[in-house]
């Protein structure tokens, strides 16, 4: 987890240097969708292998696909070694650190970005809850997996795309496809709030499921719907904030630019993770539904946030 955490803020770090502001929309559509196509994919593919052949060979053909990715690495020669000054040579491993975190934190707006970072993501542990609330239902794990795995996983790709889509070729703003997609957000979750209530806890009928006039049939169906939905807004947002960070990096002085990204990523999973560790505690305290109640103020508090977004003209596409 580490080295998947490293490798994750290094590659981001190198597009930052490579890529021109007009081309930060299209590079993180392509690093989030083919991140999720490969999770999904790839994941999906090895499981098999490993099902069909045997451990063995599932993690001999992993350590392959790792070797060649190295391979390739190391052939592209992407950024040349840095030259240190003999300032920094001579000076102390806290006292850089401490230089470094400074620069950082004087770059204009990196306070509000952290801000946001750390908050918008809060509402999004719905998403991991709302499914096991179906499997507690008593609904078909098969069709739960389809619906759930494969649909949901579409989803999510297909707003990263289009968010990106609206960045580069549209020459959306990041603030406004931020803001677009928030307000989405909450109707998803608002959704599933209801849905929570009206259904209850109780098993699903299993005949009345595959029936078209029952409550069963369209509750699972309009929460199918609730889950693509939001996964499809989830995928968007996370294509316009990385852009966003990638665009403030950018502002950073050069010797601390993919410090100033790091930094921002790593806060960017703080947030996400932070509040996993205590929802499900709060769920046994005061419930499914008033949990939910939670989530989706949450995601209408982050309007008010990113109404003080700061938002710069978008930069003319290069020839």
């Amino acid at each position: 987890n580490l080295a998947s955490a490293t490798q994750d803020i290094t590659v981001d770090s190198v597009a930052i240097r490579i890529l021109d502001k007009s081309e930060l929309g299209v590079g993180n559509t392509i690093q989030v969708v083919a991140y999720k196509l490969g999770a999904v994919c790839v994941g999906g593919s090895l499981l098999w292998i490993g099902e069909a052949m045997g451990h063995s060979y599932m993690w001999s053909l992993f350590s392959s696909l790792y070797v060649i990715s190295v391979s390739l690495v190391l052939s592209l020669g992407l950024i040349p070694p840095k030259q240190r000054e003999d300032k920094e040579e001579n000076s102390s491993f806290l006292s850089i650190i401490r230089n470094n975190l400074g620069q950082i934190l004087r770059v204009k707006n990196t306070s509000w970005m952290i801000t946001f970072l750390l908050f918008y993501k809060l509402c999004e542990r719905g998403e991991a809850v709302f499914p096991i609330y179906l499997v507690d239902k008593k609904i078909p794990l098969q069709r739960l997996a389809f619906w759930n795995g494969i649909v949901r996983s579409t989803a999510s790709i297909s707003g990263s795309a289009f968010s990106g889509s609206l960045l580069s070729k549209y020459r959306w703003s990041p603030k406004s496809v931020l803001v677009l997609f928030s307000s989405l957000r909450v109707f998803a979750l608002t959704l599933q709030t209801f849905i929570i209530s009206a259904w209850g806890k109780e098993a699903v009928n299993l005949e009345a499921l595959d029936q078209v006039a029952s409550s069963d049939f369209v509750l699972f169906y309009v929460s199918v719907l609730s889950l693509c939905f939001g996964n499809f807004c989830a995928g968007a947002l996370t294509t316009a904030a990385f852009t966003a960070m990638m665009n403030l990096s950018q502002e950073a002085p050069a010797s601390v630019r993919s410090t100033h990204y790091s930094l921002l990523a790593t806060v960017e999973v703080l947030g996400k993770l932070a509040f996993a560790t205590v929802a499900g505690m709060f769920i046994d305290s005061i419930g499914l539904v008033a949990m939910f109640a939670v989530f989706s103020c949450l995601a209408v508090a982050t309007l008010p946030i990113l109404y003080f977004m700061p938002e710069k003209s978008q930069p003319k596409r290069s020839e």
